[in-house]
C-alpha cells in the first residue's frame, strides 16, 4: 500500500509540476545560452595523417570541454568530431557496443577494404583518431579478415577481445560495428 501511495503522490506531483512549467522565450533561451557559452572552456585539435587522408572525406578533431568556474575549471568530457563538408558529425566512441553509422560517413566513397594493405592503412588511421594508450592492448592489437568481415582487433576487454569490425560487400563498407566481445574462431 505505501508502494502504491508514493508511486501515486510522484505521479501527482510529476504531472501538477508540469502543469505550472512554461516555455522560455526566444530571449531567455538566448540568454541563457550567452551565460553557459561564457562559462564553457573548448580546446579544440585537429588530427590529420596521411593515412587519415586517403581514407576520410573529413576532418577530425578532438574537443576537450570545461567548465570555467571560480576556482580555476573542472573537465567535463571529450569528443570526437568530424567536418565532412560543410556539417560536423560526432564519431562514436569504443566504451561500448554499438554500431557506427557517423564513423562510416566519414568515409572517402571511393575507398575500397579489398586487401592486408588496404586493412593496414585503415589501421593506422584508427591508431590517430582512437589511440591505444594500454601495453596490454598494444600487445592485443591484430587484424583479421573472415568473409565479409574486418575486424581489427584493438585490445581486451576482460577476457574477450575489443575492436572494430567491419562489414564489406566488394570492398565497400556496408557496416562498421564495435564491440568489447568480438567471438574469434579458428
Amino acid at each position: 500500500m505505501k508502494k502504491i501511495l508514493s508511486v501515486s503522490l510522484i505521479l501527482f506531483l510529476f504531472l501538477f509540476g508540469s502543469v505550472y512549467a512554461q516555455s522560455l522565450s526566444g530571449e531567455e533561451k538566448t540568454s541563457i545560452q550567452t551565460v553557459i557559452h561564457k562559462m564553457i572552456q573548448i580546446d579544440a585539435v585537429k588530427i590529420g595523417s596521411p593515412a587519415m587522408e586517403k581514407i576520410f572525406a573529413g576532418t577530425f578533431y578532438t574537443v576537450k570541454l570545461a567548465r570555467k568556474t571560480p576556482n580555476g575549471t573542472t573537465g567535463m568530457g571529450k569528443l570526437l568530431l568530424a567536418k565532412v563538408n560543410d556539417r560536423f558529425v560526432e564519431a562514436e566512441g569504443t566504451q561500448t557496443n554499438r554500431p557506427m553509422p557517423n564513423l562510416k560517413s566519414t568515409f572517402r566513397k571511393k575507398f575500397r577494404l579489398n586487401s592486408q594493405k588496404d586493412a593496414e592503412l585503415l589501421q593506422e588511421a584508427l591508431d590517430r583518431i582512437y589511440k591505444i594508450t594500454s601495453s596490454s592492448d598494444k600487445e592485443a592489437k591484430t587484424i583479421l579478415h573472415k568473409g565479409d568481415e574486418w575486424i581489427f582487433v584493438r585490445g581486451k576487454f576482460f577476457k574477450k577481445k575489443k575492436g572494430f569490425i567491419f562489414k564489406v560487400a566488394d570492398g565497400v563498407i556496408t557496416k562498421i560495428q564495435y564491440s568489447l566481445g568480438i567471438v574469434i574462431d579458428g
